[in-house]
């Protein structure tokens, strides 16, 4: 199992766009050959709000296909020849954390 954690962190008066980003994620994900299960998790801090989209997968490849699908590409390729048009024309900040399953009971001593 390969599971990818991606945070965003935003200025509370722009959390619309991360819920917005957060909705559109879910509708996209869906289908996904491989898709376990995706959650978005949200945080709210002193001056900014954290939403955290965590996706399991059946293996790192299939997470690897899903984000390298074209639209996906495009629209990063978009945003950054538009950087004004962008949602994160407004600072926002992302983190990526992979994880693989580690089962102790396969390990040896």
């Amino acid at each position: 199992m390969f599971v990818m954690q991606a945070k965003f962190e935003i200025d509370q008066d722009h959390e619309d766009q991360l819920r917005q980003k957060a909705i559109k994620n879910k509708k996209e994900i869906e289908q996904a050959t491989g898709l376990l299960s995706y959650e978005c998790w949200r945080r709210e801090l002193k001056d900014t709000v954290e939403y955290a989209f965590v996706s399991k997968w059946e293996k790192q490849e299939d997470f690897k296909a899903w984000i390298s699908r074209e639209e996906h590409v495009q629209e990063h390729k978009n945003a950054r020849a538009h950087p004004s048009h962008a949602t994160d024309a407004v600072k926002m900040t992302k983190t990526l954390h992979s994880y693989e399953v580690f089962d102790p009971a396969f390990q040896q001593a």
